[in-house]
């Protein structure tokens, strides 16, 4: 395997992770009482029963 295949491999796979953590996140809600960020419009559109 040459080295771009790797590195274009690795990238694919963090993105993949990070779609799936945006989309559970997208359902629940912050454990601190006091601060809930403000949730970016494309993330309001994956969230469930919406």
């Amino acid at each position: 395997m040459n080295a771009e295949k790797v590195r274009k491999q690795a990238a694919k796979g963090l993105a993949d992770i990070s779609l799936k953590l945006g989309r559970i996140s997208a359902d629940s809600v912050c454990c601190y009482i006091f601060h809930q960020p403000k949730m970016p419009e494309e993330l309001k559109k994956m969230k469930r029963g919406k």
